[in-house]
Protein backbone atom coordinates (compact mmCIF):
# COMPACT_ATOMS: atom_id res chain seq x y z
CA UNK A 1 0.00 0.00 0.00
CA UNK A 2 1.00 3.57 -1.08
CA UNK A 3 1.47 6.23 1.43
CA UNK A 4 1.60 9.86 0.52
CA UNK A 5 5.40 10.97 1.69
CA UNK A 6 5.32 13.69 3.67
CA UNK A 7 7.89 16.72 3.39
CA UNK A 8 10.16 15.98 6.59
CA UNK A 9 11.07 19.16 8.08
CA UNK A 10 13.74 20.12 11.56
CA UNK A 11 10.47 20.45 13.39
CA UNK A 12 10.05 16.98 12.53
CA UNK A 13 13.21 15.59 13.65
CA UNK A 14 12.99 17.99 16.42
CA UNK A 15 9.76 16.69 17.57
CA UNK A 16 11.07 13.35 17.38
CA UNK A 17 14.11 13.64 19.05
CA UNK A 18 12.20 15.85 21.90
CA UNK A 19 14.61 18.52 21.57
CA UNK A 20 14.50 22.23 20.23
CA UNK A 21 14.40 22.91 16.41
CA UNK A 22 17.71 25.21 16.80
CA UNK A 23 19.29 22.84 18.61
CA UNK A 24 18.61 19.54 15.58
CA UNK A 25 19.67 22.44 12.93
CA UNK A 26 23.16 23.33 15.13
CA UNK A 27 23.94 19.41 15.36
CA UNK A 28 23.46 18.69 11.82
CA UNK A 29 25.64 21.49 11.13
CA UNK A 30 28.11 19.92 13.19
CA UNK A 31 27.97 23.00 15.85
CA UNK A 32 30.71 22.62 18.43
CA UNK A 33 28.24 23.84 21.03
CA UNK A 34 26.39 20.69 21.12
CA UNK A 35 28.03 17.62 22.55
CA UNK A 36 29.59 14.99 19.91
CA UNK A 37 26.39 12.40 21.98
CA UNK A 38 23.52 14.76 21.16
CA UNK A 39 24.84 15.47 17.63
CA UNK A 40 24.97 10.88 16.90
CA UNK A 41 21.18 10.99 18.84
CA UNK A 42 19.93 13.25 16.54
CA UNK A 43 21.66 12.41 13.60
CA UNK A 44 20.31 8.76 13.89
CA UNK A 45 16.68 10.35 14.29
CA UNK A 46 17.03 11.98 11.56
CA UNK A 47 18.10 9.28 9.53
CA UNK A 48 15.34 7.06 10.68
CA UNK A 49 13.28 9.86 9.73
CA UNK A 50 14.67 10.42 5.98
CA UNK A 51 15.31 13.45 6.51
CA UNK A 52 17.45 15.16 3.79
CA UNK A 53 18.70 18.90 4.66
CA UNK A 54 17.94 21.04 1.07
CA UNK A 55 21.47 21.54 0.29
CA UNK A 56 21.84 18.28 -0.43
CA UNK A 57 18.36 17.77 -2.19
CA UNK A 58 18.30 17.20 -6.02
CA UNK A 59 16.15 19.72 -7.63
CA UNK A 60 12.64 18.94 -8.47
CA UNK A 61 10.86 19.09 -11.86
CA UNK A 62 7.94 19.99 -10.03
CA UNK A 63 7.42 21.43 -6.84
CA UNK A 64 4.13 20.32 -5.85
CA UNK A 65 4.62 21.87 -2.26
CA UNK A 66 4.07 25.40 -3.46
CA UNK A 67 4.53 25.37 -7.86
CA UNK A 68 3.76 29.13 -7.80
CA UNK A 69 6.79 29.82 -5.16
CA UNK A 70 8.44 32.92 -6.53
CA UNK A 71 11.51 31.47 -4.58
CA UNK A 72 11.77 28.17 -6.64
CA UNK A 73 15.17 28.66 -9.04
CA UNK A 74 16.65 31.35 -6.87
CA UNK A 75 20.04 31.92 -5.76
CA UNK A 76 19.56 32.51 -2.19
CA UNK A 77 22.35 32.35 0.61
CA UNK A 78 21.88 33.00 4.44
CA UNK A 79 24.70 35.40 5.60
CA UNK A 80 26.14 36.17 9.05
CA UNK A 81 28.46 39.41 8.81
CA UNK A 82 30.70 39.90 11.72
CA UNK A 83 29.45 38.00 14.21
CA UNK A 84 31.79 35.26 16.47
CA UNK A 85 30.54 31.77 15.47
CA UNK A 86 30.03 31.90 19.47
CA UNK A 87 27.01 34.20 18.85
CA UNK A 88 25.74 32.57 15.96
CA UNK A 89 25.56 29.12 17.88
CA UNK A 90 23.43 30.84 20.44
CA UNK A 91 19.50 29.42 20.44
CA UNK A 92 18.00 32.95 19.50
CA UNK A 93 20.52 33.42 16.37
CA UNK A 94 20.19 29.81 15.64
CA UNK A 95 16.79 29.14 15.87
CA UNK A 96 16.06 32.64 13.73
CA UNK A 97 18.01 30.67 10.83
CA UNK A 98 16.53 27.33 11.61
CA UNK A 99 13.03 29.35 10.84
CA UNK A 100 14.26 30.16 7.23
CA UNK A 101 15.83 26.55 6.66
CA UNK A 102 12.41 24.87 8.02
CA UNK A 103 10.45 27.76 5.99
CA UNK A 104 12.65 26.74 3.04
CA UNK A 105 12.40 22.80 3.10
CA UNK A 106 8.33 23.22 2.95
CA UNK A 107 9.04 25.24 -0.46
CA UNK A 108 11.13 22.77 -1.28
CA UNK A 109 13.92 25.59 -2.16
CA UNK A 110 17.46 25.46 -1.97
CA UNK A 111 20.24 27.63 -0.13
CA UNK A 112 23.10 28.56 0.95
CA UNK A 113 24.96 29.91 4.20
CA UNK A 114 27.92 31.47 4.89
CA UNK A 115 29.81 32.95 7.90
CA UNK A 116 32.08 36.21 7.17
CA UNK A 117 32.90 37.47 10.72
CA UNK A 118 35.61 39.10 9.04
CA UNK A 119 34.24 41.90 6.77
CA UNK A 120 37.92 42.17 5.43
CA UNK A 121 38.22 38.64 4.49
CA UNK A 122 35.22 37.49 2.94
CA UNK A 123 35.37 34.01 1.25
CA UNK A 124 36.41 33.72 -2.42
CA UNK A 125 33.76 31.22 -2.96
CA UNK A 126 30.88 33.86 -2.31
CA UNK A 127 29.39 35.15 -5.89
CA UNK A 128 27.20 37.91 -4.67
CA UNK A 129 26.65 39.32 -8.34
CA UNK A 130 24.80 35.80 -8.88
CA UNK A 131 22.78 35.90 -5.96
CA UNK A 132 18.96 36.89 -6.05
CA UNK A 133 18.27 37.15 -2.85
CA UNK A 134 19.84 37.52 0.48
CA UNK A 135 19.05 36.25 4.45
CA UNK A 136 20.94 38.53 6.53
CA UNK A 137 22.46 38.35 10.21
CA UNK A 138 25.03 40.85 11.24
CA UNK A 139 26.47 43.10 14.38
CA UNK A 140 24.28 45.33 15.82
CA UNK A 141 26.65 47.33 17.73
CA UNK A 142 25.88 51.00 16.64
CA UNK A 143 28.10 51.66 12.91
CA UNK A 144 30.44 49.14 13.57
CA UNK A 145 29.25 46.79 10.35
CA UNK A 146 28.90 49.52 7.66
CA UNK A 147 32.05 51.55 8.87
CA UNK A 148 34.21 47.95 8.92
CA UNK A 149 33.75 47.78 5.28
CA UNK A 150 31.34 50.05 3.20
CA UNK A 151 32.03 48.74 -0.40
CA UNK A 152 30.90 45.44 0.79
CA UNK A 153 27.54 46.50 2.33
CA UNK A 154 26.60 48.85 -0.28
CA UNK A 155 26.91 45.86 -2.92
CA UNK A 156 24.79 43.66 -0.44
CA UNK A 157 22.31 46.50 -0.40
CA UNK A 158 21.49 46.30 -4.26
CA UNK A 159 20.45 42.48 -3.85
CA UNK A 160 17.00 41.59 -2.43
CA UNK A 161 17.38 41.33 0.88
CA UNK A 162 15.35 40.48 4.96
CA UNK A 163 17.62 40.83 7.77
CA UNK A 164 16.94 38.42 10.77
CA UNK A 165 16.38 40.24 14.08
CA UNK A 166 17.75 43.81 13.71
CA UNK A 167 18.67 46.02 10.76
CA UNK A 168 22.51 47.54 11.72
CA UNK A 169 23.04 50.98 11.16
CA UNK A 170 23.09 52.60 8.15
CA UNK A 171 22.14 48.88 6.30
CA UNK A 172 19.61 48.35 3.59
CA UNK A 173 17.03 45.87 3.41
CA UNK A 174 13.67 44.42 5.27
CA UNK A 175 13.72 43.48 8.81
CA UNK A 176 11.95 40.85 10.19
CA UNK A 177 12.29 41.19 14.10
CA UNK A 178 10.94 41.66 17.42
CA UNK A 179 8.83 44.54 18.70
CA UNK A 180 12.09 45.64 21.19
CA UNK A 181 9.88 48.53 22.02
CA UNK A 182 7.33 46.55 23.38
CA UNK A 183 9.21 44.53 25.22
CA UNK A 184 10.63 47.09 27.16
CA UNK A 185 7.27 48.19 28.17
CA UNK A 186 6.03 45.20 29.12
CA UNK A 187 9.13 44.37 31.25
CA UNK A 188 8.47 48.12 33.06
CA UNK A 189 4.82 46.85 33.59
CA UNK A 190 5.66 43.52 34.93
CA UNK A 191 7.97 45.34 37.27
CA UNK A 192 5.30 47.51 38.19
CA UNK A 193 2.74 45.41 38.56
CA UNK A 194 4.78 43.63 41.18
CA UNK A 195 5.42 46.42 42.71
CA UNK A 196 8.47 47.76 42.33
CA UNK A 197 9.32 51.34 42.05
CA UNK A 198 13.08 51.84 42.14
CA UNK A 199 14.13 50.38 38.74
CA UNK A 200 16.92 50.28 36.35
CA UNK A 201 18.09 49.17 32.64
CA UNK A 202 21.37 47.89 32.88
CA UNK A 203 23.80 47.26 29.72
CA UNK A 204 26.88 46.86 28.91
CA UNK A 205 26.21 48.01 24.86
CA UNK A 206 24.95 51.29 24.84
CA UNK A 207 24.97 52.06 21.17
CA UNK A 208 23.08 48.08 20.11
CA UNK A 209 20.22 48.49 18.43
CA UNK A 210 18.28 45.99 20.54
CA UNK A 211 19.29 46.91 23.58
CA UNK A 212 18.57 50.34 22.68
CA UNK A 213 15.13 50.10 21.73
CA UNK A 214 14.18 47.78 24.75
CA UNK A 215 15.63 50.91 27.23
CA UNK A 216 13.85 53.51 25.09
CA UNK A 217 10.47 51.14 25.76
CA UNK A 218 11.72 50.69 29.27
CA UNK A 219 12.55 53.86 30.51
CA UNK A 220 9.12 55.78 28.78
CA UNK A 221 6.71 53.14 30.49
CA UNK A 222 8.67 53.22 33.80
CA UNK A 223 7.72 57.10 33.37
CA UNK A 224 4.26 56.64 32.47
CA UNK A 225 4.23 54.01 35.53
CA UNK A 226 5.66 56.49 38.02
CA UNK A 227 8.52 54.18 38.46
CA UNK A 228 11.56 55.95 39.55
CA UNK A 229 14.06 54.66 36.49
CA UNK A 230 18.07 54.71 37.03
CA UNK A 231 20.42 53.56 34.08
CA UNK A 232 23.59 51.74 33.74
CA UNK A 233 24.48 51.55 30.60
CA UNK A 234 28.78 51.72 29.78
CA UNK A 235 30.83 48.84 27.51
CA UNK A 236 33.18 46.92 29.30
CA UNK A 237 36.63 48.51 29.57
CA UNK A 238 37.96 46.80 26.40
CA UNK A 239 35.20 47.69 24.31
CA UNK A 240 33.98 45.64 21.70
CA UNK A 241 34.90 45.09 18.39
CA UNK A 242 34.57 42.60 14.92
CA UNK A 243 33.76 39.67 15.03
CA UNK A 244 30.73 40.34 17.86
CA UNK A 245 30.82 37.98 20.93
CA UNK A 246 28.14 37.30 23.78
CA UNK A 247 29.10 39.04 26.85
CA UNK A 248 30.09 35.86 28.85
CA UNK A 249 31.85 36.97 31.83
CA UNK A 250 30.86 38.82 34.60
CA UNK A 251 33.88 41.07 33.89
CA UNK A 252 31.49 42.39 30.76
CA UNK A 253 29.00 43.97 33.80
CA UNK A 254 30.41 44.12 37.17
CA UNK A 255 31.49 47.67 37.19
CA UNK A 256 27.72 48.22 36.05
CA UNK A 257 26.31 45.63 38.78
CA UNK A 258 28.97 48.06 41.51
CA UNK A 259 27.52 50.81 40.70
CA UNK A 260 23.72 50.00 40.81
CA UNK A 261 24.82 48.24 44.47
CA UNK A 262 26.45 51.89 45.32
CA UNK A 263 23.80 53.68 44.48
CA UNK A 264 22.12 56.67 46.64
CA UNK A 265 18.85 54.77 46.22
CA UNK A 266 19.47 51.08 45.28
CA UNK A 267 17.32 49.84 42.42
CA UNK A 268 14.82 46.76 43.90
CA UNK A 269 14.41 45.57 40.19
CA UNK A 270 16.83 45.14 37.65
CA UNK A 271 15.48 45.33 33.32
CA UNK A 272 18.94 43.58 31.70
CA UNK A 273 17.37 43.37 28.21
CA UNK A 274 18.61 40.12 27.30
CA UNK A 275 19.26 37.07 28.57
CA UNK A 276 22.61 36.95 28.30
CA UNK A 277 23.43 40.14 29.52
CA UNK A 278 20.60 38.86 32.65
CA UNK A 279 23.16 35.68 33.63
CA UNK A 280 26.51 37.11 33.61
CA UNK A 281 24.31 39.84 36.15
CA UNK A 282 23.08 36.72 38.11
CA UNK A 283 27.24 35.92 38.61
CA UNK A 284 28.21 39.72 39.19
CA UNK A 285 25.48 39.89 41.91
CA UNK A 286 26.30 36.58 43.95
CA UNK A 287 30.24 37.54 43.57
CA UNK A 288 29.01 40.79 46.24
CA UNK A 289 26.35 38.38 48.14
CA UNK A 290 23.36 39.23 46.78
CA UNK A 291 20.61 36.99 46.19
CA UNK A 292 18.35 36.93 43.10
CA UNK A 293 14.57 36.99 43.96
CA UNK A 294 15.14 37.70 47.42
CA UNK A 295 17.31 40.96 47.44
CA UNK A 296 16.70 42.19 43.76
CA UNK A 297 14.58 41.70 40.87
CA UNK A 298 16.17 40.14 37.89
CA UNK A 299 13.80 40.45 33.94
CA UNK A 300 15.44 40.15 30.88
CA UNK A 301 14.56 39.14 26.90
CA UNK A 302 14.96 36.50 24.32
CA UNK A 303 14.20 33.55 26.15
CA UNK A 304 17.33 31.95 25.18
CA UNK A 305 17.89 28.65 27.16
CA UNK A 306 21.82 28.82 26.67
CA UNK A 307 21.99 31.16 29.34
CA UNK A 308 19.19 30.92 30.85
CA UNK A 309 18.89 27.07 31.94
CA UNK A 310 20.63 26.50 35.19
CA UNK A 311 19.80 29.80 36.64
CA UNK A 312 18.86 29.78 40.56
CA UNK A 313 16.00 31.14 40.39
CA UNK A 314 14.72 30.63 37.07
CA UNK A 315 15.22 33.72 35.20
CA UNK A 316 11.77 35.76 34.01
CA UNK A 317 11.88 36.53 31.00
CA UNK A 318 10.01 37.41 27.54
CA UNK A 319 10.23 34.94 24.13
CA UNK A 320 10.76 36.69 20.85
CA UNK A 321 9.90 33.70 18.90
CA UNK A 322 13.12 33.71 16.97
CA UNK A 323 12.06 30.55 14.92
CA UNK A 324 9.01 32.58 13.81
CA UNK A 325 10.70 35.45 12.66
CA UNK A 326 13.09 33.13 10.86
CA UNK A 327 10.01 31.74 8.78
CA UNK A 328 8.43 35.54 8.51
CA UNK A 329 11.41 36.11 7.00
CA UNK A 330 11.24 33.66 3.82
CA UNK A 331 7.58 34.83 3.25
CA UNK A 332 8.88 38.94 3.13
CA UNK A 333 11.16 37.87 0.54
CA UNK A 334 8.72 36.37 -1.17
CA UNK A 335 6.28 39.37 -1.07
CA UNK A 336 9.73 41.41 -2.40
CA UNK A 337 10.61 39.29 -4.95
CA UNK A 338 6.85 39.10 -6.56
CA UNK A 339 6.47 42.66 -6.61
CA UNK A 340 10.18 42.76 -8.31
CA UNK A 341 12.29 44.70 -5.95
CA UNK A 342 10.43 47.76 -6.27
CA UNK A 343 9.07 48.71 -2.97
CA UNK A 344 10.42 50.58 -0.05
CA UNK A 345 12.23 48.77 3.01
CA UNK A 346 9.82 46.79 5.04
CA UNK A 347 10.15 46.04 8.94
CA UNK A 348 7.98 43.38 10.39
CA UNK A 349 7.83 42.99 13.81
CA UNK A 350 5.97 40.41 16.56
CA UNK A 351 5.22 40.73 19.68
CA UNK A 352 7.26 38.96 22.55
CA UNK A 353 5.55 37.05 25.36
CA UNK A 354 6.22 36.90 28.81
CA UNK A 355 7.65 33.64 29.82
CA UNK A 356 7.64 34.01 34.21
CA UNK A 357 9.78 32.34 36.35
CA UNK A 358 11.00 33.02 39.82
CA UNK A 359 13.45 36.17 39.40
CA UNK A 360 11.21 38.70 40.32
CA UNK A 361 8.70 38.75 42.81
CA UNK A 362 6.07 40.76 45.09
CA UNK A 363 7.63 43.24 46.76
Amino acid sequence: MNKTAELVTVKTVAKAADCAVSTVSRALRDDPSISDAAKQRIRQVAESLDYRPLRRRHPKKENSQNPGSVLAEKRLLVVSLGLDRSLISLPVVSSAISGVEDAFSELGVRFQIAHIPDLQAVPAHLDFDQTDGLFLIGALQGKMLIESNRSLMERLSRIPSVWLLGRPQGCAGDCVGANDVLLGEKAADYLADHGHQHVAFLSPKPDHLIMTNRETGFVSQAMRRGLDIQRFVDPPSRGWKLPIKPPLSTDAVQHLVDQLLNASKRPTAIFAGADSVAAVVYGSLARRGIKVGDEIGVISGNNDHAFITGLYPQLTTFDIHAHDIGRLAVRQLETRLSMNNAIANVDLTLEPHLTPGESVRQH
